[in-house]
């Protein structure tokens, strides 16, 4: 490696430490904030230990979730910094490409994309239990809101609300789908209870209608007074467990989860979302380092107002593109690679047309 090569790494490699530093520092403690309630209300605990079992499961998490922004700070803060120093144009002006002069930071940036891969294929499953153990810690006393859980029959499970006290779902939507995944059945429901005893969920308070091979209504009939029992292999803590945060899986895991319920798009774009997450990391430098050039501002805070706007307006359809997979509105491929190529293009643009 020539020296000018070391000395760029060094210079990222330094804004690299201090960006995760502040970034990883401050998703920290404005969790630590949002979270200060439960851990006082927590009960028969240590509150200290079970911040620092809490905070100590989810490092490795809050890393994974920031290093794009670290990354693209951390190339911004080293720009800032040849840039005040005139060291920028005399490389420029000595026939080395500014593509070529940043080779290392963006290889600095790979290595990171390879991590993030790692931690979450590796680290983030093997420490999901102890993540479920410490979440329930804090919500053992506290509702679940907007619940959407499916069962190995096909069923899809909507609900308001979930109460943890009573095993109990509020203004519940079910419904069923056949084998062309075509909806045969819904029932809405004002409660539905769980009983152990029966293996199923008591549906209360509602009506059950039947659907055509043209998804047009055959028939629709009230619920009995005395609730309809649905048979269900979904218990209460898969409820509980049914946010997305617990669902840390390896790619072979999600590989399984895919062939048992087929009909959930939440698997698929999961696993497509494996490998695109980490790509995030260099799209984002590709757009970001142009801008950054391009803006030629020795200003720290400029730099920092360009890096935030471009990460929320990138992550911003990164995350709608997901959400409307997991949904089912688009498929799983699209939703998870479409932002990642199109923004991807339009970087390698960015990049191929910056100034020498």
């Amino acid at each position: 490696m020539k020296t000018l090569d070391r000395y760029v790494l060094r210079a990222w490699t330094g804004a690299f430490f201090a960006s995760a530093l502040a970034l990883v520092g401050l998703f920290l403690i404005s969790d630590l904030l949002a979270h200060m309630d439960d851990f006082f209300s927590a009960r028969d605990v240590n509150r200290f230990s079970l911040v620092l079992r809490f905070y100590g499961v989810r490092l490795p998490l809050f890393f994974v979730w920031v290093a794009p922004m670290v990354s693209l700070c951390a190339m911004m803060l080293t720009l800032t910094r040849f840039a005040r120093s005139n060291e920028i144009v005399p490389v420029l002006v000595s026939g080395r490409s500014a593509r070529r002069f940043l080779a290392p930071a963006f290889a600095g940036s790979a290595m990171v994309s390879a991590l993030m891969f790692c931690i979450d294929e590796k680290v983030a499953p093997g420490v999901a239990e102890e993540f479920r153990e410490t979440e329930r810690a804090i919500k053992s006393s506290r509702n679940s809101e907007q619940v959407v859980v499916s069962d190995r029959a096909g069923q899809d499970w909507i609900a308001e609300k979930y109460r943890s006290e009573a095993d109990t779902m509020d203004k519940v939507l079910l419904v069923r789908l056949g084998d062309d995944f075509r909806r045969v059945a819904d029932v809405r429901a004002e409660t539905a209870e769980w009983r152990r005893s029966q293996g199923g969920w008591l549906l209360k308070n509602g009506v059950e209608t039947t659907y055509g091979a043209t998804q047009r209504r055959l028939e629709r009939r009230p619920i009995p007074p005395e609730g309809l029992l649905v048979k269900s292999d979904m218990r209460p803590q898969d409820i509980e467990e049914s946010h997305q945060v617990f669902r840390m899986a390896t790619l072979s895991q999600l590989e399984r989860n895919m062939r048992e319920f087929p009909y959930q798009p939440f698997w698929r774009v999961q696993w497509h979302a494996k490998w695109t997450m980490p790509l995030s990391n260099l799209v984002l430098l590709l757009i970001g380092v142009p801008l950054l050039m391009k803006s030629g501002s020795r200003n720290v805070f400029a730099g920092v107002a360009i890096s935030l706007g471009l990460g929320l307006v990138f992550f911003g359809a990164v995350l709608a593109f997901l959400d409307a997979g997991n949904s089912g509105r688009l498929d799983p491929v699209t939703a998870a690679w479409f932002p990642i190529v199109l923004f991807g293009a339009v970087g390698v643009a960015m990049v191929d047309s910056m100034a020498t």
